[in-house]
């Protein structure tokens, strides 16, 4: 689990960079807080417990999205009943509507997402795929682009931003991923 907790750490030395409003906390005993009914895996059972995110909402220069901590996880499902049983939403934009899930049953725990009523589409092959990623778009956005400067007056996603922000995520989920990503994100 050594990748995941390095992987954990970069995004909240990151999100504390920034000051990300929210904050992350230790789970002594997650077994009595996690909900009974939802589905679990190692890599959220790792970042619930020594990560919890809450109130965690992170400005993307469009549609902040919200990490879910694990008290408002069985909340957070609400409306979403159409999903399958192994996939459990961990996020979602400010809205709603647009949710962030994590599947629990397949290696790695991918993460995918939506945005309309149609299927789920694969965002990461991984958990720790999607936070790296997550962590590089908040460097980008944050870090260069100063949250809201990455469109411009006519609010068309800047090229350079995007060039900039492939450059930086398709190494890590690949090609197809990445158009997804950034899809969800900003198409």
């Amino acid at each position: 689990m050594s990748d995941i907790h390095n992987t954990l750490e970069n995004f909240v030395d990151t999100c504390k960079k920034y000051s990300i409003s929210g904050h992350f906390e230790v789970i002594d005993d997650l077994d009595k807080i996690y909900p009974d009914n939802l589905p679990r895996s190692a890599e959220m059972d790792y970042f619930y417990k020594n990560y919890n995110p809450e109130e965690l909402k992170i400005e993307t220069g469009f549609t902040p999205i919200k990490i879910y901590g694990v008290t408002y996880l069985e909340k957070a499902q609400t409306g979403y009943g159409y999903l399958t049983d192994n996939y459990i939403v961990i996020g979602d934009d400010l809205g709603g509507g647009k949710p962030i899930i994590a599947v629990t049953d397949d290696k790695n725990t991918p993460i995918f997402a939506n945005y309309d009523v149609g299927e789920p589409f694969r965002i990461a092959d991984d958990f720790c795929d999607f936070v790296t990623s997550l962590t590089e778009l908040i460097e980008l956005v944050y870090g260069s682009y100063n949250i809201f400067d990455i469109a411009d007056d006519n609010d068309e996603i800047k090229k350079d931003f995007t060039d900039k922000l492939k450059s930086a995520i398709s190494p890590i989920i690949g090609d197809n991923n990445f158009n997804a990503f950034y899809d969800y994100f900003y198409g």
